[in-house]
């Protein structure tokens, strides 16, 4: 869940500041293999360099019932046990194939595995890629090598990063999971995921039928479709993704305390409160976008790691939670605190509406939501894949900006935001 591309995902996947639209040639429609693979070509002639990304429609919520962290530990042992050709390697190994990016992510809905290539590796790493879909060996050294990064990982997302422990504790209010269990793993689950279940959980569903390949930057077309056929087209179809387990009602409207002990010795103390957002493409997900447009616009600053991010909203990332969080000194208490980032949610809500708010929104959601707006071949092709699985579409998004009234902001806070949807998070310090 770690990435160079992507250090800053953690907090703010695809926000920039200052973006420019990158120009690609003319592009095939999507199309999808006999094994149903879905293929996504983007070719840029002006770009450097290739990104291939591999979007799966498995994430954290198809975890099996007391195995939370399966998908998790799935996803670290996708890109560094032996498949095809390639030998098992370890975390290093695998970031030092990718000097120009790469990420290897879980979200809730899904599990993205990607790297940035030069032109000539083009026919490698897609050999590479086919084999961890085809043919990845998953042994007991690998499992051995693995669950430990993976229990360092939750350990920094539940304590030993206290600006990310706010963001984490606040979701997992919201979004409870079935027998104790936690978003990216509960450590006791982990360690008792064995051998089996992740070699079966692979070959059921990391698999064509449950995949979107996303192919960006310099290539030629009509060759990089024979390539994906010959190394594709072959591989079983594999098992749609599993039922998600229903799950357990949120824990909100009261403080919930958690006691970290953190990793830095300048950490502080942390307030945050959180919601649910709507869903993309509801009736209120359009004025929703006015108030992160807001929010983003009076507390957004740049990303510093092991700083405390004011607004947390990743659509394409973790459409689960927005959430507010600020540091907590001897000179602010907590309700204090709280009442401030309470406040914020409320301004955003309640200020009138101007074409300028809704100008500004629009631009907002391109940076949240749209492939032109981007930083890299990495993040535009993530987009493209996220768009596709999520069936966006941001011109009618940006009609329904146009649209949004103060009636239907005025809704939300008795929806979306009302007071008993809201999730409380103080992290104190063990010292």
């Amino acid at each position: 869940m770690s990435s160079k591309i992507k250090l800053a995902s953690l907090i703010m996947v695809v926000y920039v500041l200052f973006a420019i639209p990158t120009s690609y040639a003319e592009t095939p429609e999507p199309y999808k293999l006999d094994n149903g693979l879905t293929v996504i070509l983007h070719p840029m002639p002006k770009a450097t360099q290739v990104a291939f990304v591999v979007l799966f429609n498995m994430g954290g919520a198809h975890d099996p019932i007391g195995k939370s962290g399966m998908t998790h530990l799935l996803e670290h042992l996708y890109v560094t046990a032996a498949a095809g050709e390639t030998p098992a390697r370890n975390a290093r190994q695998f970031t030092e194939r990718y000097p120009a990016g790469w990420n290897a992510q879980t979200g809730l809905d899904f599990t993205v595995i990607a790297g940035i290539v030069e032109p000539t590796e083009f026919a490698e790493e897609l050999t590479d890629v086919a084999s961890r879909m085809n043919d990845l060996r998953i042994t007991e050294t690998d499992l051995t090598r693995e669950v430990p990064r993976v229990l360092d990982e939750l350990k920094n997302m539940y304590g030993g990063l206290p600006w990310l422990a706010g963001l984490n504790h606040t979701r997992a209010q919201l979004h409870p999971m079935p027998q104790n269990g936690q978003y990216g793993g509960a450590p006791a689950h982990v360690q008792t995921i064995t051998l089996h279940e992740l070699q079966q959980f692979w070959k059921d569903y990391y698999k064509p039928n449950n995949a979107i390949l996303v192919i960006a930057g310099k290539f030629n077309v009509t060759e990089a479709q024979k390539s994906i056929y010959t190394n594709f087209n072959r591989i079983p179809t594999g098992k749609q993704p599993p039922t998600i387990p229903p799950t357990p009602t949120a824990k909100t409207g009261g403080v919930h305390t958690v006691v970290v002990k953190p990793l830095v010795k300048d950490a502080t103390r942390i307030a945050a409160i959180g919601y649910t957002p709507p869903m993309i493409g509801s009736k209120e997900y359009a004025p929703f976008l006015v108030v992160v447009s807001r929010l983003w616009s009076n507390l957004h600053r740049p990303f510093q790691m092991s700083k405390v991010q004011p607004i947390y909203y990743q659509p394409l990332a973790d459409s689960t939670t927005i959430a507010l969080q600020a540091e907590l000194s001897d000179e602010k208490n907590a309700e204090t605190v709280l009442r401030e980032l309470n406040q914020h949610f409320h301004t955003a809500l309640t200020s009138k509406l101007t074409p300028q708010d809704k100008q500004q929104t629009i631009i907002t959601m391109a940076r949240l939501l749209d492939k032109q707006w981007i930083f890299d071949l990495y993040a535009f092709a993530f987009i493209v894949a996220r768009q596709y699985q999520l069936q966006i579409n941001t011109n009618e998004l940006g009609a329904a900006i146009q649209n949004v009234t103060d009636a239907d902001l005025q809704l939300l806070s008795t929806s979306i935001f009302a007071p008993e949807k809201r999730a409380t998070v103080v992290i104190e310090l063990e010292r």
